[in-house]
């Protein structure tokens, strides 16, 4: 069973060859050598790009050849187009659970504007890009990420990128989308040769078995330097919210010595002074990239210096040294607002508030599970922010006497969807609210469908198609039906979600 997918970037997942061309044409002239056609640098341009590169340009060392790439290299992205089919599959892949992780000869530049552009970075759990050799960086890349080479896939449009999985053990897939041809890539034997990536959701289907049968262990640690400031990252993987560091325990290691390697390995920091603070139930938690189980084993820590210097890795894009009145402002992931009130609560952070949980509220109860797949906001959390959807007319037949039904009646709704997002964290980006015209259209198809006998039928079927179709992570409605005399409307009101 395939649980992993390594992704080539360029000619298996976006077309980006005119600018590659543009590029390499620019560092040509620059030489004073003879620029390519697109068909001959097609034909030429192989993997690692060191050799390519040798026989054009001979002599420039390693370093010159990127500055001038990055020189040529247009950064507007706007002509960058995904493959064919390849949305679909990176979603299926995400919906049912499987890791994305890209592994590109690309600058990390190029790539994660790109990503972003095309609303595809959040899929990926890391972006490797700039390898020269993915056959020795793809061992190093397995083995950091606990990936098992029999439950993972890499998926290319070079020999390069086989010769690469071949080397790691994990199998091989060759699309016919880029840069090289069917005949040229068959030569390295891929175990699967695709026209395109239309057909890995049926090879991939869902996940069966025992997969993601068993939650996923992980430590994380609050970070305190010596003036009592908190140390808070902020990455895709949690819907760029703002969290702590941590990661996987990995077999045959202890917790805290899985955490000391994780904390080095993030932000490069040493600990000392470490405590454990609680274990956190997190299922299905809706801010995570994919679905997910996981045990947190939340710990504080400390740091001697007054501000530590911190070094990311590609998992995170930010960090900030806060102290706690500041920190609860932040737009927090759920486990660390959590983590923060139990700290609170135990008096590690100098602070007990008069209203805290209880222990037992936090720990036994789980603030992060819930037989639903959403969560419910811990204690101290502001309220989720909100799109209100006011007298929405229906057209409906509905009534419990079958002369009733017969006529159409009309309808008013209020609907308030709750959102996952802040505003303020969505850039002005209609992808990452709820489209509010879009569910007023489709509640006012589904009234429409089939007469009801009971308001409250509607209702129901109402905020289930909120709740399933749109993404909200909570929603309050209420119908109105003008039917009986003496009264303005009778209404039915309903509260579902978080």
């Amino acid at each position: 069973m395939i649980r992993n997918l390594l992704f080539d970037w360029s000619g298996t997942l976006v077309d980006d060859l005119p600018g590659v061309v543009f590029a390499v044409n620019g560092m040509l002239r620059a030489a004073g050598v003879a620029e390519m056609t697109r068909e001959e640098f097609k034909t030429r341009f192989r993997l690692p790009y060191t050799e390519f590169f040798a026989e054009v340009l001979p002599g420039l060392p390693l370093e010159r050849l990127q500055q001038l790439y990055l020189e040529h290299f247009t950064h507007a992205h706007a002509d960058i187009r995904l493959l064919p089919h390849a949305l679909e599959c990176l979603k299926h892949a995400a919906a049912t659970g499987r890791r994305l992780v890209v592994l590109s000869s690309a600058p990390l530049p190029h790539v994660a504007a790109q990503a972003e552009a095309l609303g595809v970075r959040d899929l990926f759990e890391v972006m490797r890009c700039g390898v020269i050799d993915k056959r020795t960086e793809i061992h190093g890349l397995l083995a950091e990420l606990d990936m098992a080479a029999a439950e993972t896939a890499f998926i290319g449009d070079m020999r390069h990128d086989i010769d690469a999985g071949h080397a790691a053990g994990v199998v091989t897939i060759a699309t016919c989308t880029g840069y090289e041809s069917a005949e040229t890539l068959m030569t390295s034997a891929p175990d699967m040769l695709v026209p395109d990536l239309s057909r890995l959701p049926a090879w991939l289907g869902p996940l069966g078995g025992s997969d993601g049968a068993y939650p996923v262990s992980t430590v994380g640690a609050l970070i305190l330097n010596s003036k009592g400031e908190m140390l808070l990252i902020r990455t895709h993987k949690w819907s760029h919210r703002w969290g702590i560091p941590g990661g996987k325990i990995k077999r045959g290691e202890t917790c805290e010595e899985a955490l000391i390697r994780e904390i080095q390995e993030e932000t490069a920091l040493t600990l000392q002074g470490i405590e454990f603070v609680m274990v956190q139930d997190c299922i299905e938690p809706v801010e995570f990239q994919r679905s997910a189980h996981f045990l947190l084993l939340n710990y504080i820590a400390r740091c001697a210096d007054d501000a530590p210097p911190v070094v990311l890795n590609e998992e995170a894009q930010a960090f900030q040294w806060l102290p706690l009145a500041e920190a609860l402002q932040m737009d927090l992931n759920i486990p660390t607002r959590v983590l923060l009130d139990e700290c609170m609560r135990q008096g590690l952070l100098g602070e007990k508030p008069n209203e805290a949980p209880a222990p037992q509220a936090l720990a036994g109860t789980s603030a992060l599970s819930d037989p639903h797949p959403r969560l419910k906001p811990p204690p101290h959390m502001l309220p989720p922010d909100e799109i209100r959807i006011s007298a929405l007319r229906l057209t409906t037949h509905i009534g419990v006497p079958e002369e009733e039904r017969a006529g159409s009646q009309v309808l008013e709704a209020d609907v308030t969807l709750r959102i996952r997002r802040r505003f303020e964290a969505m850039d002005d980006d209609l992808a990452a609210t709820i489209d509010y015209a879009a569910v007023a259209a489709r509640l006012q198809a589904l009234a429409a469908e089939r007469p009801r006998r009971l308001i409250e039928t509607l209702a129901a079927e109402m905020a289930a198609c909120v709740l399933e179709e749109f993404q909200a992570i909570g929603v309050t409605l209420e119908l109105r039906k003008r039917i009986l005399p003496d009264t303005d409307h009778v209404a039915v009101r309903l509260v579902r979600g978080d």
